[in-house]
């Protein structure tokens, strides 16, 4: 016997301390009855309405009759998980019997198995050498209760809605674990009394509702509709085997290009921008001095606009040259000549990194720069969460300071958003297929309406970012159930035989791929990316419009003032006369 084994013997009285004696928090004890005992019954009375009979108690029931007390046993609150042995001695030897209910509470019916026999001789030989729950899994269609939670209404009626995959992206958790729960019934044979919740169970003013509380109150023995790991939830339910895992994200269309920067200024860091400009002038500077040195040698007037006006001409020269644009004129002298080709040669190598830097972000996929909340809080994105349960749960639970602030940016009612950003699942994807809007929902869900309704090009733009981590959910039974342990043997014998992966292929739909050919067809330039170009160039003709009034204004008023200017008429038609009368001969009447 090991060292930590203790035995302690009690007279039967009516005054005994069941609870006392026999509690136990996480061990098992060995209860040794004298059936034949005459105060033995009310042992067991006392323990039916202190104490339940489950695996934490191991019976050993002795009697000196030659048959099984049924009637007693009958009566007594059995379930699936009692470990009960009635042994009827025999002489020095005893036959032994195992004794269990699949489930009184719900009518079940006692069941006795021969297990073995002791012997003084041949010592303890046991015959019931399968699992306890292999052996005991016939419940003979006793019917157990059931709770399910759905978020859509059952169509085209409400066992088509769980059995068939129809629409399988609606309420595809609770029917892949529907699904699962069909094959535990085939498997232990048993009923189910199946009703339908409001929610799953949240804590509200200290009481849980939806299946949690059902389960608080007897109702409910096995949930459908799976649950999520929560420390308040550990008093009320038993946990069983991780079957589905609950991947929530945020979904939406990436922009092509962050708001912060001009598409045409991406080529190039701010600083290189500021080394060409630097370099463009220094080059103006040059040209400028070889000119005024061309000017002050030269023996002749202004030859061109260049000896003329060389500061003007000489900034145009060289905003040519950076813009790959020609011009009519250039300098004369060598020194001249050596800037000019040194300034187009040094702009031409300009020009082809940034020509190239365009053209390969046009054949390369866009940059993602929006990659964690943050940086969807920090963007200019709409954002809006599925309109279930566990999405005002979480925010009323959650201490993660990013998620609040999150919560404050963009989901939090406001007076023009009294609800909050809240939305069904097809009115938030519909929202998001539009662009600059974001929305969180379970995946399971979403691929499947964005697989059917989005076109290739929306698919390869889409984006992911999580809000919480991907969590496992589990079916549960109710706290301290019979049941616990029978339902998670029966749901790791469906997940080792593959049952569960060929369930969730039929209830989880993967997620739209981008085609690998998408990359390499040519992607439109947007206006968005265009309008800068535009802009430009409007305000460069209402400058020269500006400028060109401005020239008028000045010329009209500055103009010079002639006396004959009076008669414009009169002195025209002069100049006319004696531009006739120059050009024609002088006949005279004489003349022939």
């Amino acid at each position: 016997m090991e060292a930590r084994a203790m035995i302690s013997y009690h007279q039967i009285s009516d005054k005994i301390d069941l609870k006392s004696i026999l509690h136990v928090d996480y061990y098992h004890i060995g209860v040794l009855l004298d059936y034949d005992c005459e105060k033995s019954m009310s042992f067991l009375d006392q323990f039916s309405r202190l104490l339940v009979f489950n695996e934490s108690y191991h019976w050993l029931m002795l009697t000196e009759s030659s048959a099984p007390p049924v009637d007693v046993l009958r009566d007594l609150p059995l379930s699936v998980d009692t470990e009960m042995t009635v042994a009827m001695r025999n002489n020095d030897s005893f036959q032994l019997l195992d004794v269990y209910n699949p489930s009184h509470r719900h009518g079940g019916r006692v069941n006795i198995t021969y297990k073995g026999q002791w012997t003084p001789q041949g010592g303890l030989r046991n015959q019931l050498t399968q699992f306890k729950y292999r052996r005991r899994q016939n419940f003979n269609l006793l019917p157990l209760n059931f709770s399910i939670v759905l978020l859509y209404p059952p169509k085209p009626d409400f066992h088509t809605y769980l059995t068939e995959p129809i629409n399988p992206h609606l309420d595809s958790m609770t029917r892949y674990h529907y699904a699962l729960v069909m094959q535990l019934k085939d498997f232990f044979n048993f009923s189910m009394n199946l009703q339908q919740a409001k929610t799953w169970g949240y804590l509200v003013n200290g009481t849980f509702n939806g299946i949690l509380g059902d389960m608080v109150k007897g109702i409910v023995d096995v949930s459908i509709a799976p649950f999520q790991y929560k420390e308040e939830r550990m008093d009320v339910c038993e946990f069983t085997v991780e079957t589905w895992t609950v991947r929530p994200m945020f979904i939406f269309r990436h922009p092509r290009t962050s708001d912060v920067r001009n598409g045409f200024l991406k080529p190039f860091a701010k600083e290189i921008w500021w080394f060409v400009l630097l370099g463009g002038l220094i080059y103006w500077i040059f040209l400028y001095g070889t000119a005024k040195i061309g000017i002050y040698f030269s023996k002749s007037d202004a030859e061109n606009t260049l000896m003329s006006i060389p500061a003007s001409e000489t900034g145009l020269i060289t905003l040519a040259a950076v813009s790959q644009q020609g011009l009519s004129e250039g300098p004369t002298n060598i020194s001249g000549r050596i800037v000019f080709l040194s300034l187009f040669l040094w702009a031409l190598l300009l020009f082809q990194f940034y020509s190239a830097s365009i053209v390969g972000s046009l054949l390369s996929p866009p940059p993602r720069w929006i990659t964690t909340l943050k940086n969807l809080s920090d963007s200019s994105l709409d954002c809006a969460m599925e309109d279930v349960a566990y999405s005002y749960d979480y925010y009323a639970t959650t201490t993660n300071p990013m998620s609040l602030e999150f919560y404050d940016s963009k989901i939090k009612p406001t007076k023009k958003n009294p609800k909050g950003s809240y939305l069904k699942a097809a009115e938030g994807l519909n929202r998001m297929r539009k662009g600059a809007f974001a929305f969180h929902l379970d995946t399971a869900t979403g691929y499947r309406i964005i697989q059917d309704t989005f076109s290739e090009d929306e698919i390869c733009e889409l984006q992911e970012v999580e809000l919480l981590t991907p969590r496992v959910t589990t079916l549960v039974t109710a706290k301290h159930s019979p049941f616990k342990k029978m339902i998670i043997y029966g749901l790791r014998k469906i997940v080792e035989h593959g049952i569960t992966n060929r369930l969730r292929k039929v209830w989880h739909h993967s997620r739209p791929k981008c085609p690998e050919s998408h990359s390499s067809k040519p992607q439109p330039v947007p206006m968005g990316e265009f309008s800068p170009a535009l802009f430009l160039l409007l305000m460069g003709l209402a400058f020269s419009v500006f400028v060109m009034l401005a020239e008028y204004l000045h010329y009209y008023y500055n103009r010079p003032v002639d006396k004959e200017d009076s008669t414009p008429e009169i002195s025209s038609r002069k100049s006319s006369e004696n531009f006739f009368n120059d050009e024609l001969p002088n006949y005279n009447s004489n003349s022939a």
